[in-house]
């Protein structure tokens, strides 16, 4: 059953951006707790000065190639600065706790083919005190998802599902079950994260995109 003391969602987050693809475009998700909000740089472009847990920015086009992404405090403090590469497609920098205080997590946001009838669905697992995580979404299971792992996309039927996730040492006890509404002709990027450093405080946020 769902127990809402320890669990919370992003209500059905749709990040949509309409361009079918941007060479070497990269946003950023903040995915870690426990923090204030960041500024994130990119080499010399500062793509966020105030990225709260649980945003994500637009793309940013860059040079291709590797590049420094460095994560600030509020007062200039480095929490952590590190080189990416950034490839020819989109990508995903998610900034993710870790047992050194904070990691980036590069995520290759690639396509996936849909109709009018057809939506594409994938689950990332940022929650870092939460180990692996089953997710249900109707007759699709994604078993087993190890923190900072990111499922291969899954064609589904477009319309209204409930996800629910659970910890596979715990059969049967769905730590959180939320709505969602696939769109046809539109992927999808289900990023679950944790909201305090509990094994159950899951949030999750529903990214769209169109990309075929």
């Amino acid at each position: 059953m769902y127990d809402a003391l320890v669990a919370q969602q992003t209500n059905n987050c749709r990040f949509c951006n309409f361009n079918q693809w941007m060479p070497a475009g990269v946003r950023v998700l903040n995915a870690a707790v426990n923090y204030n909000p960041f500024s994130v740089s990119i080499g010399n472009v500062t793509v966020a000065s105030s990225l709260d847990q649980g945003q994500i920015t637009r793309y940013n086009q860059m040079n291709q190639g590797f590049q420094t992404v460095t994560v600030m405090g509020p007062n200039g403090y480095i929490y952590v600065q590190k080189q990416v590469y950034v490839g020819d497609g989109m990508t995903t920098i998610a900034i993710v706790n870790s047992s050194t205080g904070l990691d980036l997590l590069p995520v290759s946001d690639t396509a996936c083919s849909t109709n009018g009838f057809s939506s594409c669905i994938r689950v990332a697992n940022l929650a870092y005190y939460s180990g692996n995580l089953n997710v249900e979404m109707g007759n699709l299971i994604f078993s087993s998802v190890p923190f900072s792992e990111v499922t291969s996309f899954s064609r589904v039927s477009s319309g209204n599902y409930t996800v629910r996730i659970s910890n596979p040492q715990r059969p049967g006890y769905v730590v959180l079950s939320v709505p969602v509404n696939l769109a046809a002709n539109r992927i999808y990027t289900l990023y679950i994260m944790n909201w305090n450093p509990s094994a159950d405080a899951i949030q999750t946020l529903l990214v769209e995109d169109r990309r075929n």
